[in-house]
C-alpha cells in the first residue's frame, strides 16, 4: 500500500518550481512597484507593469497521453510593459495640433487688434473728426493762411497716424515672421532629430531584448511637443530582425499628405528625418522640406545643394499651420484659391487700411481741383490738378505707409485749398462751396474694392464707417478664435487628464499592490516551507 501510495504522489520537484515561479514572479512585482513609485515625480513617466501568463503542462512530445487530473506549472513573468491608451494619444495629438494653430493666431491677432483700438487710444477715427472740425472752421474765412494752415496740421497729422499704423502692422508682421523662423521651426527640426535619435537607440534596444520603456517616455513627450507644431500621424513599422522575431519601428508623417507620388510626407522615417526651412517670395511664406530618394539618402543637386519640396499646403494644423494663415492670409484680396490666402491675416488688415488711405486721399486730391475752363452755362469743361495727398517718393499707388501731404501744399504760404469751383465773376475769394463739398464728402457714402477690376467691394458707408467695419471685423475674428481656442484647449485637458487616470502614477494604488504582492511573496514562500514538510514527512516518517 505504501509504494502505491507513493507512486500517486505528484512529481515531487514540480510544486517547488511553482513555488519558486510565484517567488519569482512576485518579486518582480514588487519590483516594478517600487520603479513606479520611485518615479512618481518624474515627468513623462507611464506606469509600469508586469505581463505574466500561467505555465501549463506541455504534452506535445510525450508518446502517451497523461491520466488524472492535469495542474499547471504556475506563472511566469512575460516581460514588462506600460499603461497607455494608443487611442488616447491619438486624440491628445489631434487636439494639441487645433490648440497650437489657435493659439498663434489668437496671440498675433490681438496684437493687431492694439494697433485698431479706437476706444482707448486717440486714434484715426478721432483725427477723421478733428479733420472735419477744421474744415468748418476754414469756412468763416476760406482764405485765412493761419485757419488753413491748421487744417493742413490736422490732414498731416492724420497722414502720419496711417503711417504708423502702418509700421506696427509691418512691425508685427516681421515679428511673427521671426518667431516662425527662429523659433518654432528650429523646434520642430530638434524634435524632429531627437525623435530619430531616440528611435535609433530604442531599436538596439530592443533588438537585445530591452523593451526600453523609459526610452519610449522619451520619445512619447518630444512626439507630444512635436504635435503642437503640426498636424502628424503616429504609425508603427515592423522590422524584421531575423529568427522569426520583429520589433516595432516608428514613422511620423503630416496627416492626410500626400507628395507628387501619391506618398505620405514623413517628417521622420525610422532613424531619419527632415529638415525644414522658411521662404518668403512675393509677400507669400512657405514652409519646404528636404527632400529624400527611395533609399532614404537626401538629393541633392549637381552643385551639391540639398534640394527641398514645398509642404506648406500639406500642413493642417499646428503652430506652423497658424503662422501660415496669419502671415499669407489676405482675405477677399486673395489673388488664388488656397487656404492660406484665404484665411484673414496680417495682409487682410494691411490691404483694407491701404485701401482706406487710398480712396481719401484719391477723393480729396480730386476735390482740390482747380477749373480752368468753364462753358457759356458755367459748367466746368476743364480742370487743373492741385493735389492734396502724394506717396513718400511720389511714385505709385497711395498705401496707408507712403501716404503724405503734397510738398506743395506743406510749403505754401497762402490759401492752397481751392474754396470754389464756381464760374468766378469777380472776387470769389469768401465763397466756400467747394470746402463745403470736401467737408460732405467725409459723409458720403463710397464703395471699397479688393479689386475694382474684378468689381470685387469690400464696404459701402463713410471713411469712419469702412474704418469701424475693419476694426469690428477683427474684433469678431479675435473672439471667434479666442472661443475655438478655449474649446481646443479645454478638450485637450479632458483628454490629457483620461490619459493621465491611466498612466500616471497613483500613491495610493501602487501602496495597495505593494501590500497585495508582499502578501503572495510571503504565500509563495510559505508554500515552499509546506513542500519541503511535506518532503520530509515522505522520506523521513513514512512507515515509521
Amino acid at each position: 500500500k505504501n509504494i502505491v501510495g507513493v507512486n500517486m504522489l505528484r512529481s515531487t520537484f514540480i510544486g517547488y518550481k511553482t513555488a519558486t515561479g510565484a517567488l519569482k514572479v512576485n518579486q518582480y512585482m514588487l519590483d516594478v512597484v517600487g520603479q513606479n513609485i520611485s518615479n512618481i515625480n518624474t515627468e513623462g513617466y507611464t506606469r509600469q507593469r508586469l505581463d505574466i501568463n500561467s505555465v501549463s503542462i506541455n504534452a506535445v512530445n510525450m508518446k502517451l497521453g497523461t491520466s488524472g487530473t492535469i495542474i499547471g506549472q504556475g506563472v511566469e513573468a512575460k516581460g514588462v510593459s506600460q499603461f497607455r491608451d494608443v487611442f488616447l494619444d491619438l486624440r491628445y495629438r489631434m487636439e494639441a495640433s487645433k490648440t497650437g494653430s489657435e493659439y498663434i493666431q489668437l496671440e498675433a491677432l490681438e496684437d493687431l487688434e492694439e494697433v485698431f483700438d479706437e476706444i482707448t487710444m486717440y486714434g484715426l477715427d478721432a483725427q477723421f473728426s478733428d479733420l472735419i472740425t477744421q474744415l468748418h472752421s476754414l469756412t468763416s474765412s476760406p482764405s485765412d493762411p493761419v485757419l488753413e494752415g491748421v487744417v493742413r496740421t490736422s490732414a498731416q497729422m492724420l497722414t502720419q497716424m496711417f503711417n504708423n499704423y502702418s509700421k506696427e502692422i509691418e512691425t508685427i508682421e516681421a515679428q511673427q515672421l521671426s518667431y516662425l523662423k527662429t523659433g518654432a521651426i528650429v523646434k520642430v527640426n530638434q524634435l524632429s532629430e531627437n525623435i530619430a535619435k531616440l528611435n535609433r537607440q530604442i531599436r538596439e534596444s530592443n533588438i537585445s531584448g530591452n523593451p526600453a520603456l523609459e526610452l519610449n517616455d522619451q520619445r512619447n513627450m518630444l512626439i507630444d511637443e512635436l504635435s503642437n507644431y503640426l498636424d502628424i500621424e503616429v504609425d508603427i513599422e515592423p522590422l524584421d530582425i531575423g529568427g522569426g522575431k520583429t520589433i516595432d519601428e516608428l514613422v511620423i508623417s503630416l496627416r492626410d499628405s500626400k507628395d507628387s507620388d501619391g506618398n505620405a510626407i514623413k517628417i521622420i522615417d525610422r532613424n531619419n528625418f527632415n529638415q525644414l526651412r522658411v521662404t518668403t517670395n512675393s509677400n507669400k511664406v512657405s514652409i519646404e522640406m528636404t527632400k529624400r530618394d527611395a533609399d532614404g539618402k537626401i538629393v541633392k543637386d549637381g552643385d551639391g545643394n540639398v534640394e527641398y519640396q514645398d509642404i506648406s499646403f500639406q500642413i493642417k494644423g499646428g503652430r506652423i499651420n497658424g503662422y501660415l494663415k496669419f502671415l499669407n492670409g489676405k482675405g477677399e484680396f486673395a489673388s488664388s484659391a488656397d487656404e492660406f490666402e484665404n484665411s484673414m491675416g496680417v495682409q487682410y488688415y494691411s490691404s483694407m487700411l491701404d485701401t482706406l488711405a487710398e480712396k481719401f486721399a484719391t477723393t480729396m486730391n480730386n476735390l482740390n481741383q482747380i477749373p480752368s475752363a468753364f462753358d457759356s452755362d458755367g459748367n466746368v469743361t476743364d480742370w487743373i490738378d492741385r493735389p492734396l495727398f502724394d506717396t513718400k517718393d511720389k511714385t505709385g499707388k497711395i498705401t496707408a505707409g507712403n501716404i503724405k501731404i503734397t510738398d506743395a501744399w506743406a510749403e505754401a504760404t497762402e490759401s492752397y485749398i481751392t474754396n470754389s469751383i464756381v464760374n468766378p465773376k469777380g472776387d470769389n475769394s469768401g465763397a466756400t462751396d467747394n470746402i463745403l463739398r470736401i467737408i460732405n464728402s467725409f459723409q458720403e457714402s463710397k464703395t471699397y474694392y479688393a479689386d475694382e477690376d474684378e468689381n470685387k467691394a469690400l464696404f459701402e458707408g463713410t471713411y469712419q464707417e469702412f474704418l469701424s467695419f475693419t476694426t469690428t471685423k477683427l474684433n469678431l475674428q479675435v473672439s471667434s478664435t479666442e472661443i475655438s481656442f478655449d474649446t481646443y484647449r479645454e478638450t485637450l485637458f479632458h483628454i490629457d487628464y483620461a490619459r493621465s487616470s491611466m498612466s500616471s502614477v497613483d500613491l495610493n494604488e501602487e501602496g495597495v499592490n505593494l501590500l497585495q504582492y508582499s502578501k503572495s511573496y510571503n504565500a509563495a514562500a510559505r508554500l515552499m516551507t509546506t513542500l519541503d514538510e511535506m518532503l520530509d514527512t515522505l522520506i523521513n516518517r513514512m512507515g515509521v
